[in-house]
Formats: structure tokens, sequence, C-alpha cells
């Protein structure tokens, strides 16, 4: 869980920046034991620290603990290495030390029983402390998330023993949790604790003993429903607060008597106010929970399938739109009015036309650059290769003497490259059609990738608490559609136009198996708009084939433009931002808990409509621009 140990400095910093004008009130400690200090400028002291650090690690690591042992790690860390905290000139460095410790001081190395003990008990006592208001507020945040991070027992590959939390711990995340006057920052860290260790504790929680298995699951079920924002707290804190009781939901694993944390995670479910990726991954919690014969046999589990696959519709059609809008877009960026290259859009500094910069056409605008060919009987790499040999040979920028190499086939094809603009909207759009209905598939028949001929043969989800076979088999066709789509966008070799068609095609057909679904639940679903294929004719219809670096339509000027390695070339960071996810460099989105590729400052050049670069905006599900929605991704632990 780095990626979550990760992904909250930002709602922390929000929930403290009133507080940093306040930076001289902070409390600073002053290290006692100055002959070991770790900020000791002088060479003497420096190197007296570092003698010290080395020998405390000897004690973790395997020298037997003895009396003089015991006094060295006290005086190290009370007296010194922690106060240094405090000091003024740490406080923004909280991140980096608390990596420091774990890093030098504890994993899998450090492991020798006695001094790990006496060192969680150092810790957890100076961490209590720093959480306090009188502390710096990334200090405090550090010391939250360092309280999860502390564990009795690293995990031993070769002995085959489990990594074991430090059980004191525990009680102290609970109380930052329910204590009302404490910070944001220091409850989304201590969320990240108590998640990190219920996940390492396991499937109903395992070892923890039962008076706290009660007081988590009623956090958790109360978080889950607790739909307005407690009182001087912000709202962004207390959405991502309730994700992470979604996660420990699904760790639990257990409806809970009479199916309340299933009741509380419905509450989320149902809630068309909160974001689609929050209520699919509730989904896909509520599907991991154990529901007893009792509370099963009360369960209207048509009904509640039902409600999953509108939820899946909802979320695929709005994922459809977006991909269909962002595709117009982008198609009249490329064929808007107005120059040369491919449809006006790829003159640029190049060419004689606008919409991208540095696009296609030649210095003159002209016929454009031809693409080098490549053996047809060759690999791409094999062709780049032996390009790469002519050019050093011959000094050249890469032309083609035909000449050459009389072995050479002459049946050749231009190379094709895709345009990475292009590639990053089919990444994006497979990514979120991915995340949403493999969640809203797991509430449904758990984390099967195909159906059995049998349905009573599935033993996860809700489709085994069915009660009759016909009920079963209505779930279980939801579930093919389901994973038909999933198959449809997971297809590497469907580009653009072809990936669109197939998902509209599977769209419809997981409508059908939905809707006779829901007409035995008396519920009415709804044909989504995403259905609805674009005429070819109509503004911002995709052109006949894909869009193709190479491929400009043989009617317009600049046909058959450049590789991308040619004068002229579309950089990747041109309209539309970062280069794809599956590239160097791009940032991938990877679902709920993830986000999407930063923002780039458009390339310089003339002002829009007078033939210069046009940012592209790029279309949300529910709206005509935008980039697209920010989710849970992980966010630097310090400043």
């Amino acid at each position: 869980m780095k990626w979550l140990t990760c992904c909250t400095l930002a709602l922390a910093m929000i929930a403290v920046g009133t507080q940093v004008a306040r930076a001289q009130d902070y409390r600073e400690i002053p290290v006692t034991a100055t002959d070991i200090d770790p900020d000791a400028t002088d060479l003497q002291g420096k190197l007296r620290y570092q003698q010290a650090r080395a020998n405390v690690i000897e004690y973790l690591r395997s020298k037997p603990m003895d009396e003089q042992g015991r006094q060295l790690i006290r005086k190290f860390f009370r007296d010194a290495y922690l106060k240094s905290w405090t000091k003024r000139s740490n406080w923004q460095h909280a991140g980096a030390n608390r990596q420091e410790f774990l890093r030098l001081y504890y994993g899998s190395l450090n492991s020798q029983r006695d001094a790990r003990q006496m060192l969680n008990e150092i810790m957890l006592e100076y961490m209590q402390e720093y959480i306090k208001p009188a502390y710096h507020p990334v200090l405090r945040y550090n010391a939250a998330l360092l309280i999860g991070d502390l564990r009795s027992q690293e995990m031993d590959s070769i002995n085959q023993s489990p990594e074991v939390p430090f059980p004191d711990s525990l009680a102290v995340l609970l109380s930052m949790i329910e204590d009302e006057k404490q910070s944001d920052a220091v409850k989304v860290a201590a969320w990240v604790g108590l998640l990190e260790q219920s996940e390492l504790y396991g499937v109903n929680l395992g070892s923890i003993p039962a008076d706290a298995k009660t007081k988590i699951l009623t956090l958790v079920i109360n978080t889950l429903k607790q739909k307005d924002v407690p009182e001087g707290h912000s709202e962004d804190a207390h959405v991502w607060i309730r994700k992470r009781a979604i996660d420990i939901a699904s760790v639990i694993g257990n409806a809970g008597r009479d199916g309340s944390l299933a009741a509380a995670l419905d509450t989320i479910i149902l809630d068309t106010d909160l974001p689609i990726d929050m209520r699919c991954s509730a989904i896909a919690a509520k599907g991991n929970l154990a529901f007893d014969q009792a509370t099963a046999s009360n369960m209207d589990v048509v009904r509640q399938s039902t409600d999953i696959g509108k939820i899946a519709l909802e979320a695929v059609a709005a994922d459809v739109t977006w991909f269909d809008e962002s595709l117009k877009q982008y198609q009249k960026q490329m064929f808007g009015p107005g120059g040369g290259g491919y449809g006006g859009g790829y003159g640029g500094e190049y060419g004689a036309g606008g919409g991208y910069p540095g696009g296609y056409g030649g210095e003159a605008g002209g016929s454009g650059y031809m693409p080098t060919p490549t053996s047809s009987s060759s690999s791409r790499s094999s062709s780049s290769r032996s390009r790469r040999g002519r050019s050093s040979r011959r000094g050249s920028s890469g032309g083609y003497d035909m000449y050459e190499d009389a072995g050479m086939e002459m049946d050749m094809a231009p190379e094709i490259i895709r345009d990475p603009v292009l590639v990053r909207l089919e990444n994006n759009y497979r990514r979120r059609v991915k995340t949403h209905l493999d969640f809203a598939k797991q509430g449904l028949a758990g984390q099967l990738t195909q159906v059995p001929d049998d349905p009573g043969a599935i033993k996860q989800g809700l489709i085994q608490y069915a009660k009759n076979a016909e009920d079963r088999q209505a779930i279980a066709n939801l579930t093919k559609s389901m994973i038909a789509m999933l198959n449809a966008v997971d297809d590497k070799e469907s580009e653009e136009k072809d990936l669109l068609k197939a998902s509209k095609t599977k769209l419809e057909a997981m409508t059908t198996a939905a809707q006779k679904l829901a007409a035995k639940a008396a519920v009415e679903i709804e044909v989504p708009d995403a259905i609805n294929e674009t005429p070819d004719d109509e503004p911002g219809a995709m052109p006949v084939g894909p869009m193709r670096r190479g491929a400009v339509p043989a009617d317009m000027p600049g046909g058959g433009g450049p590789p991308a390695d040619a004068p002229g070339g579309m950089p990747a960071d041109n309209p539309g931002g970062a280069p794809p996810a599956d590239q160097p460099g791009g940032t991938p989105i990877d679902g709920p808990g993830a986000t999407p590729p930063a923002a780039r400052p458009p390339a310089a050049g003339p002002a829009a409509g007078q033939g210069g670069p046009m940012p592209m905006p790029m279309p949300q599900p529910g709206g005509a621009g935008g980039a697209p929605p920010m989710t849970d991704g992980p966010i630097p632990d310090s400043p």
C-alpha cells in the first residue's frame, strides 16, 4: 500500500494551509544529547553522530541487547534523533526524516527482536506527542503515518514468517480517528495506517482482539453512513476518508450482524451525488462480503443486482460518451478549416496551416515528407537497426536509397506511427471502462473472468445468494455481457473508430441483459444515449479508417505525412497533453486512487484564430470540455 501512504499530502496541506502563518508558534524541543546532534555542522560532531548511528544499527540487526545497548538506543533516539525533527529547519523535511528512519533503522535487516520492541515503544511515545496541535502540521501528519508503519515483525520470506503490526499502535490510530478535534491531516494519515494494518491482519481482521474488531467495524459503518461533512472539516478529506472505509470493508469480508456492513455500503452505492468510481468501488467491496444464512435468506438479490447493473451502465455509458466526444474534438482539431497538412491541422511551424503546431507539411506546405519505407519481411526492430546502420555509414538524416541494398524486397510498405495524442485517448478510455466495469462485475460474481455453464457453481459475489436457478441465470447473463465489454476494450488491436463501434455494440448487449434482469425486479432501465452511433456525415464524425500518422486522406494537401521522427513531426506533448501512458513520460490513470495526466502549457505560437496552436479540450462524461475527472491518485507525503 505504498501508493496509499503517498496519496494524502494534498488533503493534508489543504487542511493545514491556514495554520502556516502561525509557524513561529510551533513547538521545538532542543536536542539534549548535543555530542551526537544529527544536525551538527562541525566535522567532529558529524563523525560522533555517524559512529553512534552505526552502533545503534548493529544492535538493531544482530548484537545481543545489553544495558549498554539500551542506554545507547535511548540516548540516540530520545535525546537526539527524534528531538531534532522538531527543529524549525526540519519542519518541512518531516517526510524525508520518516523515510530515512524506515530505511536505516527499520525493515527486515533491523529486526533483532529485543531492540525492535524497545524502538517501537520509543517511536510510539514520541509520535503520539508529535501529532498534537502544538507541532508543525507536516510533522504531525508524518508522525501519524509513522504510527501506522510500526511493526513487531517484518516479513521473512526465508522462514515464511508474516509481517505483523505493532499491536499497541492500533489503539492510537483509532483514537486519532475518533477525536473530533483532530485535524484532517492527522485523520487522513491515521486511516492510511488503519487500512494497512487491517490488510495485514486479513479477513475478519485476523488476530485483532474482539473489542478492537467491534470498534473498527462500528467505525467503518458509521463513516460509510456519514454523508454530511463533520463541522470544521473539509469535504475533500471527508470523501477521501469514506473511500478508505470502503477499502477496509472489503478487507473485513464479512457483512456483519444482520448485514449491517453491507447496508452501510448501500448508502454509498445508491447515492447518486457521489463520484461514480467511488460507488463502483463500494459495489466491489459488497461483492467481497460473506453473508450468514439468515441474512442471505432475506436479501432481494435480484433487485440489488439490478441496482449494480444500472450503475455499471451509467459508468460505462459516461465513459463511451467521453471517448466519443474526445474523438470528435480531436477530429475538429485535425480537420478544421483553413490550412494544409492533415486537413488544416498539420501545418504549424513547418507547414502552411495551423491547428496543431509543428505539423506534417514540408517547410513550404507542399506535399509533405514521405515516410521511410521498411521491409515487409523484416520486423520493426530490425528495420530500425538497418536504417540506423545506413545513416551512420553515409551521414544521412533519414533518406532512403533504393539502390543501396539490392537484396531488399521491392514490395515495402511505409512504417505507420500512430498519433500519440490519439493513443493516449484510447488508453485513458480503456482504463476507465476496465476499472468501473470490473468493480461492478466483482459485485455480481467476484473475480471470475469467464462465466461457467452452470451459474450455480459461482461462489463469489451476490449471485451465490440468488433464490433460484432462473435468477442466477439472469445475473449470469448480465455478468457475461460485462465480461464481453471488458474483452472488447482490452483488445489492443482495435483502434479508435473500431474500438468505439465495438464498445457501443457491447454496451447495447449489456443494456439488454440488464433490462431483462430489471424486469424480474419490476424496475425500468432506459437505453443509454451513448449507444446511438454518430453518422459519418455529421460534424465531428471520424473519417473512414484509423487516424494515423502517414494516413492523411488522398484529397487533402500534405497527404502521406511524415513519421514521428521526420522534420515537422508533431511532438507528443502538443494538444491533448502528455504522451500516452504506455510510452516514456506517460502518466497512467489507474482508476480509483489514480490522478489524470497533469495539464501541460500550450506550445508557444500565434494566438488562437490566427493559424497558431490551439489547446484541445478534453471532454468529460458530463460536460463539453475539461480534463478527465480527478480521481484518488497518489500524492507525495511531504512537500
